[in-house]
């Protein structure tokens, strides 16, 4: 251009054509210079803004300013040419020249020099600036002030992890927004030191993991990486000293300030082994401002279990993801949002963790973890799941927390065995608010998601899986299972009730079970089984059968294996060898079990009998049996 372009916005929208090239810019207090997405506006020279940008592209060949108090939406540094002070562009010093970004940060090249007056804002669960991938030729330098919006509008107080994306270490002096409780036995904050971890797990626990250091005061270190754990029960400068249970009052902005970790390199967190059986825990942050997929190749996880642990506020209760490519709950998937920290583990001395640039992602995980949103039924996610997986999950509901508890089981990996593999599985976190599950293996082992290894011959090879319940409280509780969308038909899913000697068979894709819980944990009563009913392998239905357990009968009560491919039993009678009927009963809510347990009170002469038993399509099985 031969000539410099000066604009001064003066209307309350002026709209650019396509690709206009500016020498320099202002725009006053109040006016919104807007740009169409498909454009772009670059600005050769300085920046003087007062007000709104939506777009800007900053690619001048000498160094640049913004200066001035306003907000760009999206901005791009883009300054190849020149010296590395050519290819600064500064925000000015001091008070007045404070700019906040509310879209995308793209360091294509050059420094972005913010001295302290930047901030990328959050305002909303869904609209939170953010800094792209990018390499080792753009760069930030200065700190930069970080929020981000936690939606906990009449929401309970309860425990929320942090990550702040730093470089160095921090202190909570760097962090505002939400209330701090430094009192003794009521201490709000904690990062996790995995030297200090005691073994001390899950529900029934006596205490709190010695593992959880509570910050005292808010000029303790905080060691770079790691994550925090925060109990958010007020917004900071109210008064609250009982920092007890109950609702907040409103949504929080949380704002942390520090170097960023964008100078383009990888970002190593550190972890540590202490070299127990138990230990390896560590609570890490998520080092950038911006979500990162885990499932990324380019994550380098030396000596570290694949399965990330994530809190979820919303049912306060543990989720996780694994490399086999599957969540606990359904729907939880590889997503970590900007600001947010997880747990991962260790399992040999010097591990190392080391995420790059690239596995920064724009995608967002359907469970939000970091703030709260109301969210009961987690399972309407599934197309979250990227790989077609044959699995089944279970789910428990009961006493305390409504919101359920899942377990996945899944027989698709060929790479999979059925003790812990570090690339696939993760272990259960527990928990104690409401109603838990958990597999377990031959060895004790409890997990939240669980590979085994592929059924070889489907419909007749069994596999049994036993589940460990608890609660909070005894009470009334629901098991439900249901399997996924890659689930060979011909292999059947049972749900066994080795107490009250109930089988029940999955159908139609979902099946509940209520029953009592008459303690606060249940080991080995229930089992999910595989194949423990034949299907009709031309159909992938339950085949036809009725036998029963035990023949003669002993007693007074007859126990039954009753499947069928459509109907169900309606009601039975037991005649003895002269067509008398001697007992009656009919089935009612229990119809779709597979195992029946029929009491024959009238039945007490020794002898030989016939179980009839009337289907509700009208079909009529029945079977000889003798009594002692």
């Amino acid at each position: 251009m031969g000539e410099r372009i000066r604009i001064w916005a003066v209307g309350v929208c002026m709209a650019l054509g396509p690709v206009p090239v500016l020498a320099q810019l202002h725009v006053a207090s109040g006016e919104t210079l807007k740009v169409s997405a498909a454009n772009e506006l670059y600005l050769l020279e300085n920046l003087s803004n007062s007000g709104t940008i939506e777009h800007l592209t900053m690619n001048g060949t000498a160094a640049q300013t913004i200066s001035g108090t306003g907000t760009i939406g999206s901005l791009i540094l883009n300054k190849t040419n020149g010296s590395t002070a050519d290819k600064t562009v500064t925000i000015t010093t001091g008070v007045g020249h404070m700019h906040s970004l509310t879209g995308v940060l793209t360091l294509t090249s050059g420094t972005l020099a913010t001295n302290g007056n930047l901030t990328l804002k959050s305002t909303s669960n869904t609209a939170t600036a953010r800094v792209a991938e990018h390499s080792s030729a753009g760069s930030v330098s200065g700190n930069v002030t970080v929020e981000r919006f936690i939606d906990v509008n009449a929401r309970p107080k309860q425990w929320r992890t942090l990550g702040l994306p730093f470089s160095g270490s921090m202190t909570l002096s760097a962090v505002t927004g939400f209330a701090i409780d430094y009192t003794a036995g009521r201490r709000s904050v904690m990062y996790y030191n995995e030297g200090a971890d005691d073994g001390v797990y899950g529900s029934g626990s006596s205490g709190r993991n010695a593992g959880y250091i509570s910050l005292e005061t808010n000029t303790q270190a905080i060691p770079a990486g790691s994550g925090l754990m925060a109990w958010l029960y007020a917004p900071q400068g109210s008064a609250d000293p009982a920092n007890g249970t109950g609702s907040m009052s409103g949504s929080l902005t949380i704002s942390s300030t520090g170097a960023l970790n964008e100078s383009g390199s990888d970002v190593t967190i550190p972890v540590t082994f202490s070299g127990r059986s138990y230990a390896g825990w560590n609570l890490v942050s998520n080092p950038f401002a911006s979500a990162i997929d885990w499932s990324h190749n380019g994550i380098i996880k030396t000596r570290i279990n694949d399965a990330i642990y994530r809190w979820n506020p919303a049912s306060a209760s543990w989720t996780s993801w694994t490399g086999g490519g599957t969540g606990s709950p359904e729907g939880a998937n590889s997503i970590i949002e900007p600001g947010g920290a997880f747990f991962v583990r260790a399992t040999a001395a010097s591990p190392v963790l080391t995420i790059p640039q690239a596995a920064k992602s724009t995608g967002t995980s359907p469970i939000v973890h970091f703030g709260r949103v109301p969210q009961l039924d987690v399972r309407g996610q599934r197309a979250q799941i990227p790989l077609r997986l044959a699995g089944v999950r279970v789910s428990v509901k009961g006493q305390g927390n409504p919101y359920p508890d899942e377990v996945y089981v899944d027989l698709s990996r060929t790479d999979a065995t059925p003790g812990f593999d570090g690339a696939l599985d993760a272990l259960s976190m527990a928990r104690t608010s409401g109603a838990g599950l958990s597999v377990k293996d031959d060895k004790g082992a409890a997990y939240a998601i669980q590979f085994d290894r592929p059924i070889v011959e489907p419909g007749a090879e069994k596999r049994y899986y036993p589940l460990r319940v608890t609660s909070p409280a005894v009470g009334e509780t629901t098991l439900e299972l249901w399997t996924s969308d890659a689930w060979n038909p011909l292999n059947s899913v049972s749900l066994i009730d080795t107490k009250a000697g109930r089988t029940v068979l999955l159908r139609g894709g979902r099946t509940s079970y209520p029953f009592r819980m008459d303690s606060l944990a249940s080991e080995g009563r229930f089992l999910l089984a595989i194949n423990h009913v034949k299907v009709d392998r031309s159909t992938g239905l339950p085949a036809s059968d009725m036998r029963l357990l035990g023949n003669p009968i002993p007693g007074e009560v007859l126990e039954m294996i009753l499947t069928h491919p459509t109907a169900q039993p309606r009601q039975w009678s037991v005649m003895d060898m002269t067509g008398r009927t001697v007992a009656t009963g009919r089935f009612g809510p229990n119809a779709m079990d597979v195992q029946h347990r029929l009491p024959i009170g009238g039945l007490r002469s020794t002898g030989t009998y016939v179980l009839l038993v009337e289907m509700d399509n009208g079909e009529r099985k029945q079977l000889r049996f003798v009594k002692h």
